[in-house]
């Protein structure tokens, strides 16, 4: 069935893509981790965006592993598979592949390359969801687009359009983000994407997150979520604040690489990243192993 926006509660880890020595899809590391996710009580599982590396990816590879999570998943939590392809015919056809491959829902990136108008965005968002069949996620995130959607034209995509059921929020202005959840939280489920200000964007109204750190650290972040949206927002900094030197050695390169570099660390290995990245640097990686040695063993 088709994801509804009631389902978009919770943690939604952004999953790496694993890959074998040879360059080869791991399908045995990607059951492995959506195994653990899902153990860990992951709320759903997001295959394929910037985390899983979709732009180094072939268009067959990109459809390989939404199949093999959703296979993995078995429906036991929902699936939304990442589109970040810069233009509405590439898109298209990764949306339709993953949707038959088995995804229940599609989290749709604005395009990129082409600086869009705001105009443009929501017909955008329209088409595609007229042709494929299903609400939508919009994927905000500026600082890889050039482009901010206004909250204007996001409450009209999910009240007037019904192009959108929800978002990944990765616009870092708190005061975009509380008039985003005041605007069109009635319309969407708004969900955070920036793990450093998760429980700042809890505590203003997101109904979960979709997150790089909560596929590898699970139990941890269903932990800040549970406290956050019971109103316990004193144990959520809390346990959040445990986690600041790793998320801050994380996001200190392009993303995916020291996430990959920390799974290899917790002696969960998922492979190298793919060309343009490099394995992350040795200042980097010694920050990442300094960070992980002070986490509570009940978050590993």
């Amino acid at each position: 069935m088709p994801l509804e926006r009631a389902a978009l509660t919770g943690l939604f880890p952004a999953l790496p893509t694993p890959f074998s020595a040879n360059g080869d899809i791991d399908i045995e590391r990607l059951n492995e981790l959506v195994e653990t996710l899902i153990g860990g009580g992951a709320s759903g599982l997001v295959p394929v965006g910037g985390t899983g590396e979709y732009t180094a990816l072939s268009p067959a590879a990109r459809t390989q592993v939404v199949k093999a999570t959703v296979d993995a998943a078995r429906g036991r939590v929902p699936v939304v598979a990442g589109v970040i392809s810069p233009g509405y015919d590439e898109a298209l056809g990764a949306g339709h592949a993953f949707l038959d491959a088995g995804a229940d829902g599609l989290l749709l990136i604005t395009p990129f390359y082409v600086t869009p108008g705001d105009t443009g965005v929501r017909k955008y968002f329209e088409s595609y969801r007229r042709a494929v069949g299903i609400p939508l996620l919009l994927y905000d995130i500026p600082a890889r687009t050039r482009y901010s959607t206004p909250v204007g034209t996001i409450a009209a995509m999910g009240r007037d359009d019904g192009s959108i059921i929800g978002m990944k929020a990765c616009n870092t202005d708190l005061n975009v983000f509380a008039r985003t959840v005041e605007t069109a939280g009635k319309h969407i489920a708004v969900m955070s994407g920036d793990d450093l200000l998760y429980v700042h964007h809890m505590l203003l109204g997101a109904t979960g997150g979709i997150l790089t750190s909560a596929s590898l650290l699970p139990k941890a972040w269903v932990q800040i979520h549970e406290c956050a949206a019971k109103g316990d927002i004193a144990a959520a900094m809390a346990l959040h604040r445990k986690l600041e030197p790793l998320l801050d050695a994380l996001f200190s390169e392009c993303n995916p690489g020291p996430a990959k570099t920390t799974f290899e660390l917790m002696g969960r290995p998922v492979g190298p990243v793919r060309l343009p990245l490099l394995p992350p640097t040795a200042e980097t990686i010694a920050r990442l192993q300094a960070a992980l040695a002070e986490i509570p063993p009940a978050y590993l």
